[in-house]
C-alpha cells in the first residue's frame, strides 16, 4: 500500500514527537493513575482472585471505604474555597483598580461555573494524583466583538499530555501542551468539511506513531500550545514609555511627537502560539494574546525517585488496607454464610408422623413444632431441644477491625469516636477537626497554588481583552454585583483628558485569600462582636450597623442599613478618590461640627426661652401690681362711695325731717304755700352742694394717692387688650352709681335733679 504524506508543516511532526515523548516519560504514572481510578470507582480485587472465587462460586465483597474518605477531603475544600485577589506593584497602579481587577476575577468565575472546573480537577487529583483546567477567551455573543475570558473545565486529565520537563507546582513553566481528543470521522467530517480525515490512511506496524493519530474509523485532533523566544530589542523612550523594538512606531511618528529613544538593550520576547491539527494537516493557528500556556494542572502528590517524578494521590497508598478489608469482611460474611445451622436434638421416634415438619425446621418459619414424649421403644424421652451453633471466628473479626484502623491511618482520617469522649468545649472539638483536616492539607495548598496562576494568566489577559471602555459586572468580596465602567475617558476640570479604572496600565499580582469562606467568617464575626459589644455598649454606635450585617436572620440588612444611616463612619465611599482614612476624618470632623452646632442652637433656644421667661415674668408681675392697684382704686371708691351715699342718705334724711318739721309749722301756723316752696328749694340747694363736695372728695382724679400708684403701676407697662375693657366696666359701674334715685314719697323730691 502507498505511504501517506503526512504533510509538510513542521508543527505536526513536533506534535507527534512531544506527544511520544510526554506519554513515555509519564507512562508509569498513567497506568498506575488509571488503575486507582478504577480501585476507587470499586473495582478493588485482582482479577485473578476474582476468578478463582467466581469459580468456586465463592463471595468477593466490596466495601469501599475509599469513596467516603476521598468526599471528605474534596467537601472540605468546597466549604474552604480559595479567593483571587489582585494587589498593586508600582505607582501607575492603585488600590482603586486592583479592588476592580479583583471583582473582575470574581465575575470571570461566577460566569464561566468555575468552580466545576475546580472541584472537577481536584477531585481526579485526590483520586489519583493530578488534574486541569484550562483558561479560554471568547466572544459573549455571536453579534459582539466584545470577548470574555473563561474558565472552563478538563473532564478527562488523560487527554492532557503537559511538559514533562515542567517542574513547578503551578505549571508556570511549561513550554508545551498537548490537548487531544479522539474522536469519529464522521464527526470530524461534520465539523471541519473539506479536511483531510485519513480515508486513504494504512495502519502500520508496531512503533509507527501515526497509528496513533489516524485510525480506521476515528482520528485524533489535538491543540497544540507551544513557546517560541524570538530576540529582539527592548527600547526606552524619552516619556518612559517601553516598547519592543518589533512594536514601535516608525522615526518619523517618534520625531513628530519630540519622543527619542533613550535606551536600548537585548532581549528575548516570548511568545505562545496555538494551533489545532490532526496527523495529516494544520485546521487552525492564532497566537494566544498572554504570555502563560493556559493549561493549569493541579497535583496531588509528587515525589522523584532515581530522577522520575511519581504523581499520586490518596488512594495509591491505601489500596492494600482496602484490599485487606475486603478479604477479612468477605471471609467473615463466608464464615457466617456457611457455619452449619442450629440443629435439633430429640430422641428417636419423638418425630414419628411429623418428619417433614422437622426435616424444614430450619428452613421454614414453623409456628408449631409437634413431637411425641416417647421414644421408638416406648419410653417417656424430653422434650427436644436446640443446638446452639458455633459464632463467627474472633479471629477474622479482630483482623478486619484492626484492618479499619490502618486504613484510616493510611488515609490520615479518623473516626471520631476514637477521640475522648465527654463534656469538650468547642474549642478543642476545633483543634481535633484541625489536626484531623492538616493531615491532608496539602491537597488544598496545591489547588491554592494552582488558583494563583489562573489568576496570573487571567491578570496578564484582562489588558487585551478588556481594551477598551465598557461596563461590565464585577462582583465584590461579599457576592454583591456593581456595574462600573472601565477606561472610562473623562475630561478633568482642566480641561485634561484622563482614564478612569484604566485596567490597561499598571503592574498587579495575585495574592490568595485562604481559610473559612465568607459566610463562615460572618459567623465568626458575630460570635466574635456580641461579646465585645456586651462589654462595651458605646462601641454599638460605632459598629452596630456591621453587626446586624453580618447576621443571617430576614431584616438583618434593613435594620443594619438604619443604623448606618445615623452613622457617618458609615458612609464612607470605599470607591471614591479620597483615601478612606481621609474620608474617615472628614467624616469626623463633620460630625464635631455638627456637634457645635446643636450646641449652639440649644444654647440659642436656652437663651431666647430665658428672655421670654423673663418677659413673662415682668408682664405677670406689672399685671399683678396694675390688678392690685385697679383693686385698691375700686376699693377706694366703693368706700368712698359707701360714705357719700350714707352721707347723703343721712343729709337727705335729716332735710327730710327738717322739711316735714317745717311743713308741719307752716301748716299749724298758716304758712304761705309760695314761702313753704322757697323754703324747700333753698334746702335743697344746701344738699346738692353738700352731695358734690362729698364726690369731690372720692373722685379717683382728684385723690393724690391714687393718681401715685397708677402711674407707678403703669410705667413701662403696655396695656393688653383686657386694660380697656376693665376700665369700661368700672366706668359702668360709676355711671349706675350716678344714677339719679327716685324719690321715696311721691309728689316730694328727694335729691339733685
Amino acid at each position: 500500500m502507498a505511504k501517506t504524506n503526512m504533510g509538510p508543516d513542521e508543527r505536526i511532526q513536533k506534535a507527534q514527537e512531544f506527544l511520544k515523548a510526554a506519554n513515555d516519560a509519564d507512562s508509569e504514572n498513567r497506568q498506575e493513575a488509571l488503575q486507582d481510578l478504577k480501585f476507587s470507582s470499586g473495582d478493588q480485587w485482582p482479577v485473578e482472585v476474582q476468578n478463582s472465587r467466581n469459580l468456586e462460586a465463592r463471595p468477593c465483597l466490596t466495601i469501599n471505604k475509599l469513596e467516603g474518605f476521598i468526599r471528605q477531603v474534596c467537601n472540605q475544600q468546597r466549604q474552604a474555597r480559595p479567593r483571587m485577589k489582585a494587589h498593586s506593584m508600582n505607582s501607575a497602579a492603585n488600590a482603586k483598580v486592583a479592588d476592580i481587577i479583583t471583582g473582575i476575577f470574581k465575575h470571570i468565575e461566577v460566569n464561566s461555573d468555575a468552580e466545576a472546573a475546580y472541584d472537577t480537577a481536584f477531585e481526579f487529583a485526590v483520586r489519583m494524583g493530578w488534574g486541569y483546567w484550562r483558561v479560554v477567551t471568547d466572544y459573549i455573543r455571536e453579534d459582539s466583538f466584545d470577548q470574555e475570558i473563561y474558565i472552563k473545565p478538563i473532564d478527562n486529565p488523560f487527554t492532557v499530555y503537559f511538559d514533562p520537563n515542567s517542574v513547578l507546582p503551578d505549571g508556570s513553566d511549561a513550554e508545551r501542551c498537548l490537548v487531544t481528543e479522539v474522536i469519529s470521522k464522521k464527526k470530524f467530517r461534520a465539523e471541519y468539511p473539506g479536511a483531510d480525515d485519513g480515508a486513504n490512511f494504512n495502519e502500520r506496524g508496531t512503533g509507527d506513531s501515526d497509528s496513533d493519530w489516524v485510525m480506521k474509523d476515528d482520528i485524533r485532533v489535538a491543540e497544540y500550545f507551544y513557546v517560541e523566544r524570538k530576540k529582539t530589542k527592548l527600547l526606552l523612550l524619552s516619556d518612559g514609555t517601553q516598547v519592543f523594538q518589533d512594536d514601535a512606531p516608525s522615526a518619523d511618528i517618534l520625531e513628530a511627537a519630540g519622543i527619542t529613544v533613550v535606551a536600548e538593550r537585548e532581549t528575548m520576547r516570548k511568545q505562545v502560539k496555538w494551533c489545532k491539527l490532526t496527523g495529516l494537516e494544520v485546521l487552525e493557528e492564532s497566537v494566544w494574546p498572554g504570555k502563560y500556556i493556559p493549561i493549569v494542572p493541579v497535583y496531588g502528590q509528587q515525589l522523584v525517585v532515581d530522577s522520575k517524578r511519581t504523581k499520586y494521590g490518596l488512594v495509591r497508598q491505601a489500596k492494600d488496607p482496602q484490599r485487606m478489608y475486603n478479604y477479612w469482611r468477605t471471609a467473615l460474611t463466608e464464615s457466617v454464610a456457611l457455619a452449619p445451622k442450629a440443629k435439633w436434638l430429640l430422641a428417636e421416634g419423638q418425630d414419628e408422623g411429623h418428619e417433614n415438619e422437622w426435616a424444614q425446621a430450619n428452613v421454614k418459619a414453623t409456628p408449631v413444632l409437634r413431637y411425641k414424649q416417647k421414644d421408638i421403644e416406648g419410653q417417656p424421652a424430653p422434650p427436644p431441644t436446640r443446638l446452639q451453633p458455633e459464632p463467627p471466628p474472633a479471629g477474622v473479626i479482630a483482623a478486619s477491625e484492626s484492618i479499619n484502623s490502618d486504613l484510616q491511618t493510611v488515609v490520615g482520617i479518623y473516626d471520631p469516636n476514637m477521640f475522648a469522649q465527654g463534656n469538650q468545649s468547642g474549642k478543642a472539638i476545633r483543634g481535633q477537626q484541625m489536626q484531623i483536616d492538616l493531615t491532608n492539607f496539602h491537597y488544598f495548598d496545591n489547588l491554592t497554588r494552582s488558583l494563583k496562576q489562573t489568576g496570573r494568566i487571567i491578570l496578564d489577559l484582562i489588558p487585551k481583552i478588556y481594551d477598551k471602555e465598557r461596563v461590565m459586572r464585577i462582583i465584590g468580596y461579599d457576592n454583591t454585583p456593581e456595574m462600573v465602567t472601565i477606561n472610562q475617558r473623562v475630561v478633568d476640570e482642566m480641561g485634561a483628558e484622563k482614564v478612569l479604572n484604566d485596567v490597561t496600565v499598571g503592574e498587579y499580582d495575585v495574592f490568595m485569600d485562604t481559610g473559612p469562606g465568607y459566610q463562615s467568617k460572618r459567623q465568626e464575626a458575630v460570635e466574635a462582636m456580641v461579646p465585645l459589644l456586651q462589654a462595651n455598649p458605646q462601641l454599638f454606635q460605632a459598629a452596630g450597623d456591621l453587626v446586624f450585617r453580618n447576621m443571617d436572620f430576614p431584616g438583618a440588612d434593613i435594620i443594619a442599613d438604619r443604623l448606618a444611616a445615623t452613622n457617618p463612619l458609615a458612609q464612607i465611599d470605599e470607591k471614591s478618590e479620597v483615601p478612606p482614612q481621609v474620608q474617615m476624618q472628614l467624616m469626623a470632623s463633620q460630625k464635631q461640627i455638627a456637634d457645635l452646632q446643636e450646641q449652639l442652637a440649644a444654647l440659642t433656644m436656652n437663651l431666647q426661652h430665658q428672655l421670654d421667661v423673663t418677659k413673662i415674668k415682668e408682664e405677670g408681675q406689672n399685671r399683678r401690681k396694675l390688678m392690685d392697684v385697679t383693686s385698691r382704686a375700686y376699693n377706694t371708691d366703693t368706700i368712698n362711695e359707701a360714705k357719700v351715699n350714707q352721707q347723703i342718705m343721712r343729709t337727705e334724711t335729716d332735710q327730710n325731717r327738717g322739711e316735714l318739721d317745717a311743713i308741719t309749722k307752716l301748716l299749724l301756723k298758716g304758712m304761705d304755700i309760695r314761702q313753704l316752696q322757697a323754703e324747700i328749694d333753698r334746702r335743697d340747694m344746701e344738699q346738692a352742694d353738700t352731695f358734690q363736695f362729698s364726690e369731690q372728695e372720692v373722685n379717683q382724679s382728684a385723690n393724690p394717692f391714687l393718681q401715685q400708684e397708677m402711674q407707678i403701676a403703669t410705667a413701662g407697662f403696655e396695656p393688653g387688650p383686657n386694660i380697656g375693657q376693665e376700665a369700661n366696666q368700672l366706668a359702668a359701674m360709676r355711671a349706675m352709681q350716678e344714677q339719679p334715685q327716685q324719690p321715696m314719697i311721691p309728689g316730694v323730691p328727694m335729691g339733685p335733679s
